[in-house]
């Protein structure tokens, strides 16, 4: 089956239907997924929603590197409502990860669910993935937990909340 392809700087509107929206669009993926792509200031966020598997790894990875191409300092991923994600797509980020350092860009998970959270911190890969300093303190507006390495001090500070990090402060 032939994919559209989507363009992560095709204005304010939704890149599928051309539906104005708020500085957010909808790019699709697969049934079961949706990715959304807006700005924050010279950063592209990416939002991913559903499950991750190898049928969205493809979508996932054209959305991805449209909005690496469209940032000038790199793109932020919150996939804190991602239900399932598996090795594929862990392959599609360590790639996308790559081609943003040769580009002199980041790639950095600003809030990570559940299931995203174990496969990187099974795979020890989520310290890849760490935000470096943020002056503005933009990056860290929203976010749940942290990004999982595997280590004790990968925890949710609120003490409270069901964010899929073990919570309580950090150590």
């Amino acid at each position: 089956m032939a994919e559209p392809v989507y363009d992560a700087d095709a204005g304010g509107g939704d890149a599928c239907t051309g539906a104005e929206s708020r500085d957010a669009r909808h790019v699709g993926a697969t049934p079961g997924t949706d990715i959304t792509v807006r700005t924050d200031g010279e950063r592209v966020v990416v939002a991913v929603r559903g499950e991750l598997d190898l049928d969205s790894a493809g979508p996932l990875e054209r959305a991805l590197g449209a909005a690496l191409d469209a940032a000038r300092d790199g793109i932020d991923l919150e996939l804190d409502g991602v239900v399932f994600c598996d090795c594929s797509v862990l392959n599609v980020l360590l790639g996308v990860r790559e081609e943003g350092l040769r580009q002199g860009r980041t790639v950095v998970l600003r809030s990570v669910g559940p299931a995203v959270e174990r496969l990187l911190t099974l795979t020890g890969t989520g310290s890849l993935f760490a935000a470096g300093p943020d002056p503005g303190g933009t990056r860290s507006a929203g976010r749940r937990g942290g990004v999982p390495d595997g280590s004790p001090r990968d925890t949710c500070a609120s003490n409270s909340c069901d964010c899929g990090v073990r919570c309580g402060p950090a150590r």
